[in-house]
């Protein structure tokens, strides 16, 4: 269970650091979203991708929640060394980490 913890903890982080990317006051009013509206804190992003990704396209539309899961993949790519040029979901992006950790 530490490793799959780790996975999760450096998947957060890449959503962390993408959505930084939107500015500070943003990157606030989406985890207060996503707690207050959807019950999803922070750490379990990884866990339950499927509503994060639901909550994004909520809170913003489906296109804008788009251009927001784009620029969480690219972290993830770059920290995961995942395939450029995939067009993994984000929901997809964590089922082929968490597999490809188990199995090495």
């Amino acid at each position: 269970m530490g490793e799959a913890s780790g996975v999760d903890q450096k998947i957060s982080e890449c959503v962390d650091t993408a959505l930084k990317k939107l500015g500070e006051n943003v990157n606030k009013s989406i985890y207060y979203y996503l707690e207050k509206d959807f019950n999803l804190e922070r750490f379990e992003i990884p866990k339950k991708p499927e509503v994060f990704e639901k909550a994004l396209t909520t809170i913003f539309g489906e296109q804008a929640a788009k251009t927001i899961e784009k620029l969480i993949l690219v972290e993830i790519r770059n920290t995961f060394q995942l395939k450029r040029g995939s067009t993994l979901t984000f929901k997809e992006a964590v089922r082929v980490i968490k597999n490809s950790c188990i199995l090495t």
